[in-house]
């Protein structure tokens, strides 16, 4: 191939050098968007309370969270969870919560926090979820979304309330009022400050973070060391 000697071409390497600064450059801004968005997400659809000169209470209390298992178990896990999380009704799916339960008994505590960041749907789906929990059947309405794999429309949320057998006109305008959001938005808000943007992830008696959809052996190596240092 012949070349134009009149022409001034630029070096490959000089080529190069600016197309990797422009990579780099782009990828640096993709970044801190995410971070923007990630810092962002737990004030959308936030509803402010009226300004006070009071102290405001905690709006998601660790004592009004969902749980199974006695306050008094030596061991209590914490999940962070998302309704519409392929990872969390995968690890739902394999069935740790239950054989956790079948092999430490009244050993442990599990609590549910919500922390719907995977989809758009999943604040609604945890607003719906403590609108089960008000009417004390909070884990089964877990139990019906994860079963249908996190679909979390809300036709499909108000097909699980009905099917769990909740009294519908409550539900409806528990749902509808937002009753929840604050509380939604504090969990969201409380998960973000451990530095976690993934579901699930879990506290083990507040010291130790498991994070994703681990099995059961996991979950065991933690839990029996506690509890020997118990006896």
């Amino acid at each position: 191939m012949k070349t134009n000697p009149g022409l001034q071409t630029e070096p490959a390497n000089t080529k190069r050098n600016v197309f990797q600064k422009r990579l780099f450059i782009s990828g640096g801004a993709l970044v801190l968007l995410i971070v923007a968005v990630l810092i962002v997400l737990p004030r959308l659809n936030f509803k402010p309370a009226v300004a006070s000169r009071n102290v405001q209470a905690n709006p998601a209390p660790m004592d009004a969270a969902p749980a199974l298992g006695p306050k008094t178990a030596p061991v209590t896990i914490i999940e962070y969870g998302d309704f519409g999380c392929p990872s969390c009704w995968l690890w739902y799916a394999t069935g740790v919560l239950d054989q956790l339960h079948a092999k430490y008994g009244d050993q442990i505590r599990f609590v549910w926090r919500d922390y719907p960041v995977i989809t758009l749907l999943s604040p609604d789906a945890a607003e719906a979820g403590q609108c089960a929990n008000e009417q004390g059947k909070f884990w089964e309405f877990h139990d019906a979304v994860y079963e249908h794999q996190g679909v979390i429309g809300a036709i499909n949320l108000q097909s699980y309330a009905a099917e769990i057998g909740l009294n519908m006109l409550q539900f409806d305008q528990c749902a509808s009022s937002h009753r929840y959001r604050d509380r939604v938005n504090a969990e969201q808000t409380e998960a973000f400050t451990y530095g976690y943007f993934g579901a699930p992830f879990f506290f083990v008696n507040n010291k130790v973070i498991i994070i994703g959809a681990q099995p059961l052996s996991v979950f065991v190596s933690l839990i029996d060391p506690m509890l020997a240092a118990k006896k």
